[in-house]
C-alpha cells in the first residue's frame, strides 16, 4: 500500500511541475521578438590606459540615445599593451559601442573608436583599436590644443608668447616652465589653480595678458580634463 501512495505522489508531483513550467512560459512570438543580446570584442594595441587619474574611465561601453553608458567593462591591457576584451549581454537599448573614457558617473568625455550594433557579425559586434595612445595627455593634445590653441601657439610664424601647444613640443613648453606674458608658471604639477594655463583659460582669469583666452574653452569637460591632469602630475 505504501508503495502504491509513493507511486500516487510521484505522479501529483510530476503534474505540478509540468503546469508550473508551462504557466512560466513566454508565449513563442513575444520570446522570438525579443533579442537576447549583443556582445562586442575589443582587440588592439593600447598605450597609456593607467595614466588616467580615478575620475575617469578607458572603457569598452554600450551606448543607447543617452550620452550616459548603459554597460562598460574597464580596458586594462596586458603588460605589452596588447588588449582582447569581450563586453557581454548587450541589450536592445545599446545601439553603439564605444572605446571612450567615461567619468564617474558614466557620461561620455571622449571616444576613440566606435562600432553601431547594426554591424554586428551574427550576434558579435567586432571592434579594433589599432594601435592606440590613448594616454590622457595625448587626449588634450588631439582634443584641445590641436584643434583650439596650436594655430596661435606654433603653428604660425612666431607662437604667441613664445609657447608652443603643437604636438610633440606642448609638453615640455607648459611643464614647470615659467609664463612670458604673466606672472608665474604655465604648469605647476599637482597644482592647477596655481598653474598660469588654468587662470588663462577658465572663464574670468585673464591673468594679467594682454589677449583675453575667456570663451575658447566653453565645455566644462575639457577645463576639468585639464585641471585633472595638472592635479594628478602633468605627466607625458
Amino acid at each position: 500500500m505504501m508503495k502504491k501512495n509513493y507511486g500516487i505522489f510521484a505522479l501529483l508531483f510530476a503534474a505540478a511541475a509540468l503546469a508550473a513550467c508551462d504557466d512560466g512560459y513566454v508565449p513563442r512570438e513575444e520570446f522570438t521578438a525579443t533579442h537576447s543580446g549583443y556582445t562586442a570584442k575589443l582587440t588592439g594595441h593600447i598605450d597609456g590606459a593607467d595614466s588616467w587619474p580615478d575620475y575617469y574611465q578607458l572603457v569598452l561601453a554600450g551606448f543607447g540615445d543617452s550620452e550616459y553608458a548603459v554597460t562598460q567593462v574597464l580596458v586594462s591591457p596586458d603588460a605589452q599593451g596588447n588588449v582582447c576584451l569581450t563586453l557581454t549581454d548587450i541589450g536592445n537599448d545599446v545601439d553603439k559601442v564605444e572605446l571612450c573614457v567615461t567619468n564617474r558617473l558614466r557620461r561620455r568625455i571622449l571616444t576613440y573608436k566606435s562600432a553601431d550594433v547594426g554591424t554586428a557579425v551574427g550576434d558579435t559586434i567586432y571592434l579594433d583599436a589599432g594601435q592606440l595612445d590613448a594616454g590622457m595627455y595625448a587626449a588634450i593634445q588631439h582634443e584641445i590644443f590641436n584643434p583650439t590653441c596650436a594655430q596661435c601657439h606654433g603653428l604660425s610664424t612666431t607662437a604667441a608668447a613664445g609657447l608652443y601647444l603643437t604636438e610633440g613640443q606642448s609638453h615640455t613648453s607648459l611643464v614647470d616652465r615659467p609664463a612670458t606674458a604673466a606672472e608665474g608658471t604655465r604648469v605647476v604639477p599637482g597644482d592647477a589653480e596655481g598653474s598660469v594655463l588654468h587662470q588663462v583659460v577658465n572663464p574670468g582669469n585673464e591673468a594679467g595678458l594682454g589677449f583675453s583666452h575667456e570663451g575658447m574653452l566653453t565645455s566644462t569637460d575639457e577645463l576639468r580634463l585639464i585641471d585633472e591632469w595638472i592635479n594628478a602630475g602633468a605627466k607625458n
